[in-house]
């Protein structure tokens, strides 16, 4: 690898690595879990602890057949909690709660989980709808919370709850 390569890559992880597991800043580790690890304290987003252990539990259904009647309405309000939750936080004046946001991510990587499989090797059309319908209304909430709109330091025009 050239040593231009190399040093970019570095300089690149040096200054990304805090959101490895907590893509919040500091501000917003109010949204985080945050755990004791050999010493240091690691923030690990609330949202996202849930989301991961909930694809592989979706991935499981999917690789199992396990409730197969079920998928539909998991896809299609799994994500529902967590954009509502989101929503509120984001938009509103009302904080929530890192439980809350926990579960919430649960369901939306249960749905995740059995989405993405389903769709690769079955491509039911429907689950284009939802997931455009999602995209719609996080596009619109992500629009009103004004992200993405510069500021002259750089700093968020919010605080986002994105996890």
């Amino acid at each position: 690898m050239p040593t231009d390569l190399r040093r970019e890559l570095r300089r690149g992880l040096g200054r990304t690595r805090s959101y490895l597991l907590a893509h919040h800043r500091p501000a917003e580790y109010d949204r985080c879990h945050a755990v004791d690890v050999a010493g240091r304290r690691v923030h690990v987003c609330a949202r996202c602890s849930g989301v991961y252990p909930g694809i592989v539990a979706g991935l499981t259904l999917f690789a199992t057949g396990t409730g197969a009647p079920l998928w539909p309405w998991l896809v299609a309000l799994g994500p529902a909690p967590a954009l509502v939750d989101w929503a509120v936080t984001t938009l509103g004046d009302r904080r929530g709660h890192n439980a809350g946001r926990t579960l919430t991510g649960i369901l939306l990587g249960l749905a995740y989980g059995l989405a993405v499989p389903w769709f690769l090797t079955e491509r039911p059309l429907w689950l284009v709808g939802v997931a455009v319908a999602y995209g719609a209304f996080a596009a619109i909430g992500l629009h009103r919370a004004g992200v993405g709109d510069a500021k002259p330091d750089d700093s968020p025009a919010v605080s986002h709850d994105s996890g």
